[in-house]
């Protein structure tokens, strides 16, 4: 009896520790899987987290996504024939018809505005395009309506045209772009990636400055789109309201406006070479600051909060504007240097 009682603990303890074997497996089995999934063929998986090395795997992944997005500008069918498409839908932004690639520019009837300065914009230009210059608009560093107003309808520009705005740097398209849509436009969208772009892709460079008749161009102001210094107080004592500061992170520390505001440097959005972002990394950037679709975000400090502005308006947030640095002269700012 008593070696029999022996023979049933001893086999109950080899099962036990069978079945932890087991277990042990199973749970390195999983995390190894996430950190090696898709490299034992030598192919990145952009959905396997490398847990061992997160930040390395998060840069491959950016630059993953990029690729794809860049093959599919350039509708190389055979370099995406197997994307996966769900691997495809993380690089629509939320309102694609806000941004528009060189290689579409034929499909679609365009008025394009040139936002960089006169002697870039007659060097060379794209073919039909009307040069604004975006400085040009404005007086002491904020949009003048009138000045804006003037400008479109001397360029033929009219209520009912599709605009397509492009210029060498984010600043300037992204600021038209702000304040045709506070002016009531809707039809707008930006040329990624510029000119430069636009030259790479095959569009032969034009020095023609067409002239067009004078239009009757009005506007429909949008208050909504800008926050002046009778609507601040307004907007700051609202309930869940979101403000990001477009300036870099040293101007941010030496002051900002209230302590509800977060640093969000708008030369984020970009990348070494001026191209905004994919979808899928502007949705990182902004689900770390906790943003709402359903809420307005306020964004402050031009040149940058332009961009910052554009790039939420094409992941279909809701944003407004503080426009000029008339702010930091309030009893709002927050200072950490006396």
């Amino acid at each position: 009896m008593i070696g029999c009682h022996l023979e049933r603990q001893l086999l109950a303890a080899i099962t036990i520790i069978l079945i932890g074997s087991l277990y042990i497996g199973i749970i390195s089995g999983v995390f190894c899987g996430q950190a090696k999934a898709g490299t034992e063929t030598g192919e990145f998986c952009p959905t396997c987290p490398d847990w061992t090395n997160l930040e390395g795997w998060l840069a491959q992944r950016d630059a993953y996504e990029q690729a794809q997005m860049n093959g599919l500008q350039n509708g190389n069918s055979n370099k995406n024939a197997n994307v996966n498409p769900a691997e495809v839908s993380i690089l629509n932004y939320p309102v694609p018809g806000l941004i528009t690639y060189p290689q579409a520019l034929g499909k679609s009837s365009f008025a394009m505005i040139d936002v960089r300065d006169p002697g870039d914009y007659e060097a060379a230009h794209l073919v039909g395009a009307r040069n604004l210059y975006w400085k040009s608009t404005q007086s002491n560093g904020s949009l003048d309506s009138q000045l804006m107003v003037q400008a479109l309808r001397r360029l033929g520009v009219n209520n009912s045209d599709s605009i397509l705005i492009y210029g060498d740097t984010y600043d300037g398209p992204s600021y038209i772009f702000w304040a045709l849509r506070y002016l009531g436009h809707e039809r707008l969208s930006v040329l990624a990636g510029g000119i430069s772009d636009a030259l790479a892709a095959g569009l032969v460079p034009d020095t023609f400055v067409p002239t067009f008749p004078q239009s009757n161009y009005s506007i429909n102001i949008q208050p909504s789109l800008l926050v002046n210094e009778d609507s601040l107080p307004q907007w700051l004592n609202g309930a869940g309201l979101k403000i990001l500061d477009a300036r870099d992170f040293s101007d941010y520390g030496r002051s900002r406006l209230t302590n509800k505001s977060m640093p969000f440097d708008a030369e984020k959005l970009y990348d070494d070479n001026l191209r905004i972002k994919d979808a899928r990394t502007l949705d990182d950037l902004l689900t770390r600051r906790d943003l709402d679709r359903n809420k307005t975000v306020l964004v402050y400090g031009t040149p940058g909060a332009y961009s910052l502005f554009y790039g939420l308006t094409l992941m279909g947030h809701n944003a407004t504007l503080i426009d000029g640095n008339w702010w930091s002269k309030t009893n709002w700012v927050v200072k950490n240097v006396k």
